[in-house]
């Protein structure tokens, strides 16, 4: 049974993206070491994104595998107007929560790509696992935000830390 992992970066201030799910301001970061997230990419079998994390991924890299430490990687894309299956892209309607039940019950890690839309009800139902994000040194002042509204506070305890280049990583581990 595998993990239900997020794994990304947000500003300073808490974003994942401007408001027009633009993310120059961390791709265009001097001095972020290669290898970034290889250990950890390498162990996902699965990923969960929604349609604008999707189309934002295409942008940026077209035809090219979402994880490049794991380039057979199945990528579930959460989109109500159903598309045809495309190599390594499924696309569905399921609902998130489900779907990552489902996901967990396989071998290997599921990935959390993006943002709020996928992780917030995750949280809610206590399914993630683990969260690891690096944390760029910009403030946007406004933007996408990685974490959504919760009716309940959720629990995770730190489990290291990491630098990377600009970039600082904290690791942290639902606690039950």
């Amino acid at each position: 049974m595998g993990k239900i992992q997020f794994y990304g970066a947000i500003s300073l201030d808490g974003y994942l993206a401007t408001t027009t799910d633009n993310i120059d301001w961390l791709t265009g970061l001097p001095n972020i070491p290669a290898n970034v997230g290889a250990d950890t990419l390498a162990t996902m079998s699965t990923a969960i994104m929604g349609r604008v994390t999707y189309e934002a991924v295409q942008a940026m890299a077209p035809g090219s595998p979402l994880n490049p430490h794991n380039p057979t990687m199945v990528s579930y894309v959460l989109t109500s107007h159903p598309r045809p299956t495309q190599p390594g892209y499924t696309f569905t309607s399921i609902d998130v929560v489900t779907l990552a039940t489902q996901l967990a019950r396989q071998p290997g890690n599921v990935w959390l790509v993006g943002g709020s839309g996928v992780l917030t009800p995750l949280l809610a139902a206590n399914l993630v696992d683990d969260l690891f994000i690096q944390i760029a040194p910009v403030l946007l002042g406004s933007g996408k935000r990685l974490f959504g509204d919760l009716a309940q506070p959720h629990n995770f305890q730190l489990v290291t830390t990491n630098q990377y280049g600009p970039l600082s990583e904290v690791v942290y581990h639902r606690v039950n």
